[in-house]
């Protein structure tokens, strides 16, 4: 892909020219940007569209989850074991969420859900605390991503 990609940059060629054809990625790849926090204390951690990476991992695997472990490790991103979790989903896709919320649950974590999502979690019975939208009132959610 890479060598396709430089090729099509040079302009050189088409896509159309590398008579390409569908075939089945049998493994997942989560790529993950690292930061410079650890070895440049002095750099500021505020991120903006500027990106302040100092390279990339990858994290392949047959699943997701390891896919996602496995860059997080490289990246030396330690995967938090305890804290809270902010769940807000548009309501045609909160069916898929009640799984991992459920688990996120059982290992300990506190759920932070805007009103929508909190209600439907809680008559999945998860346990959920709400957070308001932005333009509803204070603390609001982007209080909540600060604390």
């Amino acid at each position: 892909m890479a060598k396709i990609a430089t090729v099509l940059m040079l302009g050189n060629r088409t896509l159309a020219d590398f008579r390409l054809t569908k075939k089945p990625i049998p493994h997942f790849g989560v790529k993950e940007a690292v930061f410079p926090f650890n070895m440049f204390p002095e750099v500021d951690p505020v991120l903006d569209p500027e990106m302040r990476s100092t390279g990339e991992v990858l994290g392949l695997a047959d699943s997701f989850g390891l896919a996602f472990y496995k860059s997080q490790e490289a990246a030396q991103f330690p995967l938090p074991i305890e804290g809270n979790i902010l769940i807000t989903l548009a309501d045609r896709d909160q069916r898929a969420i009640v799984d991992p919320a459920r688990r996120f649950q059982q290992l300990g974590f506190t759920i932070l859900a805007t009103e929508g999502t909190a209600s439907f979690l809680q008559k999945q019975g998860i346990q959920t605390q709400r957070v308001t939208k932005v333009f509803e009132a204070r603390p609001n959610i982007v209080d909540a991503v600060k604390n």
